[in-house]
């Protein structure tokens, strides 16, 4: 329920994260302006204006495109709902220009690749599908098992925020929404961004890369609570996901960890929808 006191308590943590990320983006991104180059400020206006117009397509789909249950009062094609989604789309912009920047800037205290899309560099680029097809089956195999052992349920935000209905236009949506859009905001935040911040704070030895990864991924899976009544079992799910995309990222890069988190999202929805078949969840 809504007023369950750990979802609230949760949730509040989540918005106190949030807020302090976007503090310390915009801190750090005055400090690292100096490491900015002309095309690389460039790179970033586009990509962030590249994902402000996902967002908008996504606040269209929601208000005209697809159709949501009524849950409690809350109601996603509202006027009031889409508006909303305009209006933080347009936010966005600005947003993911600082976090992207900055942590581009910060990427090199811990020797990470950050983007290499934004960055200079010489040549295309080189997807590294072995690191990034490795783990699915084990994410995949973990997920199954862990949410077979302890089923899923989901809360009246989960039920409010699925589209109703077996159709092209609600499978459409789920797709852009889950492996499109939110890998890339994800992905932006907890690894590029986040993780160079905690690599400017902590370094880049062994330990300090760890921590790194470990924490990234905690912060990573609490921003997914609210969507079953027991928090827990989501967050114990979702952690090995986090680390996995904390490693590629790591390694690799920012459109790695992306392309990791995408192919993840897009295996294990129809192994969830499945289970709630099963189940009759």
């Amino acid at each position: 329920m809504f007023s369950d006191f750990e979802f609230i308590l949760l949730f509040l943590v989540n918005i106190l994260i949030t807020l302090g990320f976007f503090i310390f983006a915009v801190i750090y991104f005055f400090i690292e302006a100096g490491n900015a180059t002309r095309l690389t400020g460039k790179k970033t206006v586009l990509t962030s204006a590249l994902i402000c117009a996902a967002a908008v397509i996504n606040a269209l789909l929601t208000r005209y495109a697809v159709t949501f249950p009524k849950v409690d009062g809350f109601d996603m094609n509202s006027d009031f709902t889409f508006i909303t989604n305009i209006i933080s789309a347009l936010i966005g912009f600005f947003i993911y220009i600082c976090y992207i920047r900055t942590g581009q800037g910060l990427a090199p205290y811990g020797r990470l690749p950050g983007s290499l899309l934004i960055g200079e560099r010489n040549g295309p680029i080189r997807i590294n599908w072995k690191l990034i097809l490795t783990p699915l089956p084990l994410l995949i195999i973990w997920t199954f098992a862990w949410f077979s052992i302890f089923p899923p349920e989901p809360t009246e935000l989960a039920y409010a925020t699925n589209p109703e209905g077996d159709n092209l236009m609600s499978y459409v949506y789920i797709f852009f929404t889950a492996s499109i859009l939110a890998p890339i905001q994800e992905e932006i935040m907890y690894r590029h961004f986040a993780m160079g911040l905690l690599a400017k704070w902590f370094g880049d030895s062994k330990l300090a890369v760890a921590l790194n990864i470990g924490l990234s991924a905690f912060l990573f899976s609490i921003a997914h609570v609210g969507v079953v009544t027991e928090d827990w079992i989501k967050i114990v799910q979702i952690m090995p996901a986090g680390l996995v995309f904390g490693i590629v990222n790591k390694q690799e890069g920012l459109e790695h960890s992306i392309l990791s988190h995408s192919l993840f999202n897009t295996a294990v929805i129809p192994i969830t929808m499945l289970l709630e078949y099963i189940m009759g969840i």
